[in-house]
């Protein structure tokens, strides 16, 4: 859906809000009303960046384990073992009887 370097930087945004969400909780401490929303502001969207930025590093990391080796992959011709000819044909089945 995105590209992986969207979802690093979208990450490392979200882990900034979330550092300052987390500030503001400690200033407004002191006034009861306001410091909780501050406190689950920083929290969600510290878990969002998270995980991003660790999706984003996931996707990289298998990138690198791909290596372009594609010997070892079958194909679909490999797995398709029929004789030449007609496919459909009913010769085969007038010889049996």
């Amino acid at each position: 859906m995105f590209k992986k370097t969207t979802k690093f930087i979208a990450g490392v945004a979200l882990l900034v809000q979330s550092l300052s969400a987390l500030v503001m909780f400690f200033i407004t401490l002191g006034k009861k009303r306001s410091s909780g929303a501050w406190l689950a502001l920083s929290a969600i969207t510290g878990a969002a960046g998270g995980y991003l930025v660790y999706d984003s590093k996931k996707a990289d990391d298998e990138d690198l384990s791909d290596d372009g080796d594609d010997e070892d992959e079958e194909t679909e011709e490999d797995d398709i073992d029929i004789d030449e000819g007609n496919l459909f044909s009913r010769n085969d089945e007038a010889e049996a009887e």
